[in-house]
């Protein structure tokens, strides 16, 4: 059975017009030639994938056959690994699994409960620079102190302390290293990151920017008596029980840069995406603050637990806008994907984009619409329909952490302020791994009566 999905030569012609807006592009492939479709690009094998079966399909029930790309062409390190390494959310099979093992205790439900006090902190540092804007109607980039409040609670949460100015680097770093590989990924043709290119320049003084100040930390906390009860004390500690395996500098590196780099990126982007709609439906608004209005202060998860609204808020702008809106993975054998065989190093992108606005598992797809995440609504829906964090053993390990400190820090927000746009809504998206607002979000901040 031959697959649906453009010629060859109609591929190629569109490359351009779908560079500009990959997002787009995938839409209008996706109702063009359907759910499941065939790309032939250059050397480029690729399956796009924009239903929940495929996702069950690639992630789950398929996941020794379709493989994180690491690798593209084989031997040559591509995507987030150039940038972080042998780590997390870069390794496959039994690498990962040794790695999850050792490092899951730090994100149990336990250690979120200790954080949330931390996280509360942060909030409302932030809530004293917005009041300060407020009062001397100073103009704001809801994207720079989203990331401002996030790289703060990745920092003292990980590294127990306010390293603002190390923070604002490791911070400028990451944003170099994934606009480098998003470009590296879209293009045809890659020269070696090795060549001495402006952009390999540039990137390449990025991750030595993260080397110095995370194998400074390292190297300091070594030689400490006291290792420390935060995330990289417990990396420095961990043996795994199985084999007794503890993590070197280099691994414990490159676990540093895959915490904080998603540990702050995608937080951030899903709050300023949050108020970018919530500007946009006022009743929306509205019904989130009379639920915060009488919560009081957050000292815990179990306050949390008071903001059913609000966690319904900040999922549905995890649907319509996911942080990471394309999961890519090789098949490393010939497979199955639907009716058609998938030869060996074809690639699979799940366009989670087009999946999480499936008009089969969503009342009003391209709409803000929080009741979506009603327990009715979540208990009907497909399971793999919402995958903002990935699926199968491979679903994020930081899910619980970034869910909590998005909705303490919404939460926050919202009994305090509101905002105006200063430039006209809604603000087109850019892809660079993660999903943000093009050109950020300036808003004016007004002190809430």
């Amino acid at each position: 059975m031959t697959a649906p999905g453009p010629s060859r030569l109609l591929a190629l012609a569109r490359t351009p017009l779908f560079r500009r807006n990959e997002l787009a592009g995938f839409r209008y492939g996706w109702r063009t030639h359907g759910d499941l479709y065939h790309v032939q690009l250059g050397s480029r094998d690729l399956w796009i994938c924009s239903h929940p079966d495929q996702v069950h399909e690639v992630l789950v029930s398929g996941r020794e056959t379709w493989r994180r790309i690491d690798e593209f062409p084989p031997g040559r390190p591509f995507g987030l690994k150039l940038a972080l390494g042998d780590g997390l959310l870069t390794t496959d099979g039994e690498e990962w699994q040794w790695r999850r093992r050792i490092i899951n205790p730090a994100f149990h439900r336990s250690r979120i409960e200790s954080m949330v006090a931390t996280m509360a902190a942060a909030g409302q540092h932030m809530v004293r620079r917005l009041e300060e804007a407020a009062a001397t109607k100073q103009i704001v980039d809801l994207m720079v102190e989203t990331k401002r409040v996030t790289q703060e609670i990745i920092s003292r949460t990980m590294f127990s302390a306010d390293i603002s100015a190390d923070a604002d680097r490791i911070g400028a770093a990451v944003d170099e290293s994934l606009r480098f590989v998003a470009r590296r990924a879209r293009a045809l043709v890659n020269l070696p990151p090795e060549w001495p290119t402006r952009a390999a320049r540039r990137f390449h003084d990025s991750v030595r920017e993260m080397d110095r100040v995370i194998y400074g930390i390292i190297r300091e906390r070594r030689e400490s008596d006291d290792p420390g009860d935060d995330l990289l004390g417990m990396l420095l500690q961990a043996t795994d029980e199985e084999t007794g395996k503890r993590l070197s500098d280099d691994q414990v590196r490159n676990e540093v840069a895959t915490v904080y780099g998603a540990g702050h990126e995608t937080t951030a982007n899903a709050l300023t995406w949050a108020w970018h709609e919530l500007m946009q439906n006022p009743e929306i608004l509205a019904r989130l603050q009379t639920e915060v209005d009488p919560a009081g202060e957050i000292r815990n998860t179990a306050d949390l637990t008071r903001l059913p609204y609000t966690r319904m808020v900040f999922d549905e702008t995890l649907r319509l806008r996911p942080p990471v809106p394309i999961n890519g993975r090789v098949a490393i054998a010939p497979t199955k994907l639907g009716d058609f065989s998938a030869d060996s190093q074809a690639i699979a992108l799940l366009v989670v984009n087009n999946i999480h606005r499936h008009p089969d598992f969503w009342e009003r797809p391209d709409d803000f619409h929080p009741d979506h995440f009603t327990p009715r609504a979540r208990e009907s829906r497909h399971r793999y329909a919402w995958t903002p964090f990935g699926a199968g053993p491979h679903l994020c390990i930081g899910n619980n952490f970034a869910t909590t400190e998005g909705v303490l820090l919404l939460a926050q927000m919202a009994s305090r302020f509101t905002f105006e746009p200063v430039r006209p809504l809604p603000r087109p998206p850019a892809l660079a791994v993660t999903l943000k607002p093009r050109g950020g979000l300036p808003v004016r901040v007004l002190r809430r009566p």
